[in-house]
Parts: structure tokens; C-alpha cells; sequence
């Protein structure tokens, strides 16, 4: 790649208990900015972010008016990145649950070809599931998502397509069509089969999961019928 300029996306909602912490983690590295989307948060975290860290020209932040889900927050956050042209933008979920080491793994494969998507994946066996102390109906719900996205997308590498670890480069992501993209927790399904129907590479590196006291705004049940809706209507997407 010709530069190397890197942003780091970080949609937020209902994480002001972890917030800092990943802020603290992702400040001391080599990224060129850090944008926070406050995506309508009802307990103000990126407002109290601001409160406990100084004027940085390397930390931006955007209050949307509205709640957009986690897909509009960050495509919200990637169209800022796009206009001050970086080079590498990753989506980096703000609720201290991804390691920045997976996250190194990402843009580092990106600087050496950048026409690629790149995300991250869990082991989902049931072992290393349970292991991680993910909740098994979220262990069923996410291999069963999977299997379906490789079927809509013919590409039988996918893993863990619920992964929202993510990075991309910026002459990549002008080449996925994102005006029909869902907005909600089925926006990295929705991505993905962007991105395949885009013919993009698809390079998946393993990221692990930390699970703890963090707030889950996703309901595994009332997601089941609205996803398996949107995968029937790619299945059948003609540009």
C-alpha cells in the first residue's frame, strides 16, 4: 500500500463500564485516529469517555440524534474515515470484549494486501464455546448463522460470520455496495455478503471472545426469524 494511515471505529452503546478501558488499551498504539459513535447511548458513554480523558487531535466522536444499530453507528464512522481518507479502517467492538492483538493481526494483513476483507473468528465448538462461557443458546444461534451465510454467499471457507472484529482497506471498501446493507445485529452478516458478492478475498484470523459483564442489547430469540428473512432475500439478491 502506498500509506498507512489507520482508524479504528469503535461504535458504542451501553458501555460506559468498559469504554476507558478500551480507549486506555487502543491509545498507546500506532493508530492514526480513533472515532467513537455514540449511537444514541441512554447511558451517555462516549459523553463520559470525553469526561475522564484529555483534548486528543487523534480521538474523534460522533452523537447521532437517533439510534441507528451497531451497523448504522459504524457505517457512520467508516463514512467519516472515508472522507479524511485512510487508508485502514477496523471496526473494533468498544465493549472491552476483543484483544488488541487480534486486532494487530488484522491491519497488519491488510498493509500487505489490501484488496482484501478481513475479519475475525472464534473456535465454535461446543468445547471452546463453553470454555469461553458463551451462552448456549448463542453458541447454536451463531454456528446455525454461519451455515446459512455460507449458502447465501457460496463461499464454505466463512466463519463465525457474527464476528465484529473487521478491517478493510479504503480502495476496498469502495468497491462493496452498501446502500441496501442492514443497519442492525445482522450487519456483519450483511457485510460479508457484500463483500462476497463484491469478489473480495475474505481472510479470516482467529480472535477470541472475552466475555464478561458487559450488556447485551442483542435477544438471540426475537433475532432468529428477522435474520433468517434477510438471508432468504440475499439468497435471492440479483444486482
Amino acid at each position: 500500500m502506498s500509506g498507512n494511515r489507520i482508524c479504528i471505529i469503535l461504535p458504542c452503546y451501553k458501555v460506559k463500564d468498559q469504554i476507558y478501558s478500551v480507549y486506555k488499551k487502543l491509545i498507546i498504539k500506532k493508530f492514526d485516529c480513533l472515532i467513537f459513535v455514540d449511537d444514541k447511548c441512554p447511558e451517555n458513554s462516549v459523553n463520559f469517555l470525553k469526561s475522564k480523558v484529555k483534548k486528543n487531535k487523534k480521538v474523534k466522536y460522533i452523537f447521532l440524534k437517533k439510534n441507528l444499530g451497531v451497523g448504522g453507528a459504524t457505517l457512520k464512522g467508516f463514512q467519516l474515515a472515508k472522507r479524511e481518507k485512510y487508508d485502514i479502517i477496523a471496526k473494533f467492538d468498544s465493549d472491552d470484549q476483543h484483544k488488541i492483538s487480534d486486532l494487530d493481526k488484522i491491519i497488519n494483513i491488510i498493509k500487505k494486501n489490501d484488496n482484501i476483507f478481513c475479519k475475525g473468528y472464534r473456535n465454535l465448538s461446543l468445547k471452546a464455546s463453553l470454555k469461553r462461557k458463551m451462552p448456549l443458546i448463542r453458541i447454536v444461534g451463531v454456528n446455525v448463522l454461519t451455515l446459512i451465510s455460507r449458502i447465501t454467499t457460496k463461499n464454505f471457507e466463512l466463519k463465525d460470520v457474527t464476528n465484529g472484529l473487521f478491517g478493510i482497506s479504503l480502495k476496498t471498501f469502495k468497491m462493496i455496495n452498501l446502500k441496501k446493507i442492514q443497519k442492525n445485529y445482522f450487519f456483519e452478516q450483511d457485510l460479508i455478503f457484500r463483500a462476497c458478492k463484491s469478489k473480495l478475498k475474505i481472510i479470516q484470523v482467529k480472535s477470541e471472545v472475552i466475555y464478561g459483564n458487559e450488556k447485551s442489547s442483542l435477544n438471540e430469540l426475537r433475532s432468529i426469524i428477522p435474520f433468517l428473512f434477510y438471508h432468504f432475500k440475499n439468497f435471492f439478491y440479483k444486482e
